[in-house]
């Protein structure tokens, strides 16, 4: 065959290979394109839908309707769709492996995209978060664009809408880079790079640079997801932060002030392989306000490492008040054994005004002031404590009362606690306390406590009792305590009366609950002689302002069915706007419970008012204390003057009679009810006929008492005779004298 044929054919040949290169390209780079993303797609877990892919010839490659979402059930449900991609493919880097791009440029229109928490049970610093109508180009030769109509970030704690976000792009070196972003006022992002270098590998990097609020943020975060314990690398730092514009800025519920002089963080590992995370962090701020609290600065270092926690110093400074922590803890492998790890740490406060350092931590500093000095050690290995505790103040007022001064001294040995000091003091009056808490088995405890007070007023006032007293009322207490039994006597005195003693003798052991009410328990008051005219100026008696008032009661039994003995005395009681418009009152009654069964006797019982005087006996019984029946007989005429039957005795009103009356004659009166209840029932017994009307009988009645109850028209009236009235004395005439 002559050449110039063989030319030719080869010449046709080759035309032919262009032809069918041309013809047939499109067709095969979109279909490998779509097979590729299909491949990538599920080694990662997603599904990837594409409605149609445009590969011209020698031209950038478009993929049309775009859809992708993980199928794994992972922590974050990820769904982004985009209306096109266009891609410039550099099929000689792609199809030989030279070096080079495999993407030339990248640009993505109406692109919308969410992520959110899918799994409750991974915690996230995020639920949701999406962004819609993004257009992102990026080319190696000239910069591109970026553009987002809205970005959102959802959580508990932060709530925040980026919109209209403009920036330029460009790809180096297999880095997505974004720069001239301004996400809000006083948040500019510099520069944002996305590492491409290793998707092949499943690895992803991220690196930031930001102006933010006054300072300055960079960071870097990696992620490889080719084994399956996912690792994370986190490194940040930051400067100069003013807390007052990044709160509002976020959108946090509470606002900040204050200024974060410097803040560093690294993380490495997998949050669901906590034995493998190393960490750190250091942080200080400045000028701190929130919620009214206030602090100059705040310094937090810490570290973990091999399951180990390294405190470095967490330091707090309030204007004159000093507080550091610092220690280590170590935690087992095993997770049950979290909650009991090995410690160790140590404290020191120098706090000069309470009020201040205790508004930090959200309470009232109106209810404290003071100086207060505290330093210790503590170190737990094995379930075993040891260490100590110092606390010394000065000028304290706790909870609205005045401490001249604070000591106290705790040390931690094996399992006990032992309380070697501690001592209140405030003028004469002191409260100390000695003794050792058992922390395992049965938590046994012992010790002794002893107190004097000698004047209450500052005590009661503490606790919204206004006492008016000339003389103060003194108490002494003593009080010892030997395996949880607590035996102890408190004697108090008032002006003008006898001591009132208290003595008490019951178990109080730790982690009893329910148990606690089925122990004996033994409780005795003695009061021989109390001028209630004096306990009135100490404690609100309601109705009585004078008086003498005197007797005992004894407790004996089980909380669920104690036996008891109560014997008062009343003598001489004046009352002040009393039921029945009283106004003297003067009595003895005992009763008593033994094995539940109530008995007693109203030995007497005289009441008075401006009109009328009164005198009972009587007796009380009941089978238990929820069914109490108080019968009693008056030894002077009382008469039902009530014309009706009433549902419920709101009020009951005395009034004076005289004369013949055609009232039913009141032989006795019954009140039914439970002790410590509010449903009694008042029952009338008339004698059964009227002296003057042999015919007529007079049946019983019952009224519920509902006293103090706003209702209208339910009074139970009664009658007495007038108290009687001496005659005057007539003056004599004197004798005519001639």
């Amino acid at each position: 065959m002559p050449l110039r044929t063989r030319l030719l054919l080869v010449g046709l040949l080759a035309l032919l290979v262009v032809i069918m290169v041309v013809w047939f390209s499109p067709v095969a780079v979109s279909n490998g394109l779509r097979l590729w993303i299909w491949w990538k797609g599920r080694q990662e877990g997603l599904t990837v839908s594409i409605d149609k892919i445009y590969a011209p010839f020698l031209r950038p490659a478009v993929i049309r309707g775009l859809h992708m979402t993980n199928t794994r059930a992972d922590a974050f449900h990820i769904d982004f769709t985009a209306t096109s991609a266009t891609l410039d493919l550099n099929l000689i880097r792609i199809l030989l492996y030279r070096r080079g791009y495999a993407i030339r440029t990248l640009s993505i229109e109406g692109l919308h995209g969410e992520i959110r928490r899918d799994n409750p049970a991974v915690q996230g610093l995020t639920r949701p978060a999406w962004q819609r109508n993004c257009d992102l180009s990026a080319s190696d030769i000239e910069a591109g664009r970026f553009s987002a109509g809205e970005v959102m970030i959802a959580s508990p704690w932060v709530r925040q809408t980026f919109s209209q976000l403009r920036g330029a792009t460009r790809w180096e070196t297999d880095r997505l880079i974004l720069a001239g972003l301004t996400l809000a006022h006083g948040l500019d992002l510099e520069s944002i790079s996305v590492d491409l270098s290793r998707l092949g590998s499943q690895r992803v990097g991220l690196e930031f640079d930001a102006d933010a609020f006054g300072g300055r943020i960079r960071g870097n975060i990696s992620h490889e997801w080719h084994s399956p314990r996912q690792n994370w690398k986190v490194a940040g730092g930051a400067t100069d932060i003013s807390l007052v514009q990044t709160s509002e800025a976020i959108g946090l519920t509470d606002h900040f002030g204050g200024l974060l002089r410097a803040c560093n963080f690294t993380f490495r590992g997998n949050l669901n392989a906590p034995a493998e995370v190393t960490a750190s962090l250091w942080t200080e701020m400045t000028g701190l306000t929130w919620r009214g609290r206030t602090a100059e600065a705040i310094m937090l270092g810490a570290s973990l490492y091999n399951q180990q926690i390294q405190l470095q110093q967490v330091y707090i400074k309030q204007k004159t008040n000093q507080l550091t922590l610092s220690g280590q803890a170590s935690f087992s492998s095993k997770s049950s054994e979290w909650l009991s790890p090995d410690f160790g740490g140590d404290i020191s406060a120098t706090i000069n005004n309470l009020g201040d350092f205790t508004s930090l931590f959200g309470a009232n500093s109106g209810n404290f002031s003071g100086k207060l000095m505290v330093k210790g050690t503590l170190t737990t290995r094995a379930r075993r404590l040891a260490g100590n505790l110092t606390i010394e103040g000065a000028s304290l007022t706790l909870f609205k009362t005045a401490i001249d001064s604070l000591s106290a001294k705790l040390k931690l040995e094996g399992t006990q606690l032992a309380i070697e000091q501690f001592d209140l003091k405030h003028k004469n009056d002191y409260l100390n306390a000695q003794g050792k808490i058992d922390m395992s088995g049965e938590h046994n405890y012992g010790g002794t406590v002893n107190a004097a007070i000698d004047d209450l007023t500052p005590y009661l006032a503490a606790v919204e009792i206004n006492p008016i007293q000339t003389k103060p009322a003194s108490v002494n207490a003593h009080i010892t305590i030997d395996s949880g039994v607590w035996d102890g006597s408190v004697l108090t005195q008032i002006p003008n009366s006898a001591p009132i003693a208290l003595s008490v003798h019951f178990p109080l052991r730790i982690g009893d609950g329910w148990n606690a009410f089925g122990t004996s328990s033994v409780l005795s008051l003695s009061f021989p002689l109390v001028s209630l005219a004096d306990a009135q100026r100490y404690l609100n008696l309601g109705i009585f302002r004078d008086g003498i008032l005197s007797g005992g009661m004894h407790i004996s039994g089980t909380l669920l069915r104690p036996d008891f003995l109560v014997d008062v005395q009343l003598v001489n009681g004046q009352l002040e706007n009393a039921s029945l418009g009283l106004t003297e009152l003067s009595g003895h009654v005992y009763f008593g419970a033994d094995h539940g069964v109530v008995a007693g006797m109203i030995d007497f019982l005289r009441a008075s008012t401006k009109d009328v005087d009164l005198s009972f006996t009587g007796d009380i019984a009941g089978p238990d204390l929820s069914d109490v029946r108080i019968t009693v007989t008056g030894t002077s005429p009382v008469f039902d003057l009530t014309p009706r039957q009433i549902d419920c005795a709101s009020r009951i009103d005395l009034v004076p009679t005289g004369g013949m009356i055609l009232a039913p004659l009141i032989d006795k009166m019954e009140v039914r009810g439970g002790l410590f209840g509010p449903r009694w029932t008042l029952t009338l017994q008339p004698v059964g006929r009227l002296p003057a009307i042999e015919a007529i009988d007079i049946a019983m009645r019952s009224f519920p008492l509902c006293l103090g109850a706003l209702s209208d028209g339910k009074t139970l009236t009664l009658g007495a005779y007038s108290r009687p009235q001496p005659s005057p004395v007539r003056a004599r005439r004197k004798a005519k004298t001639r």
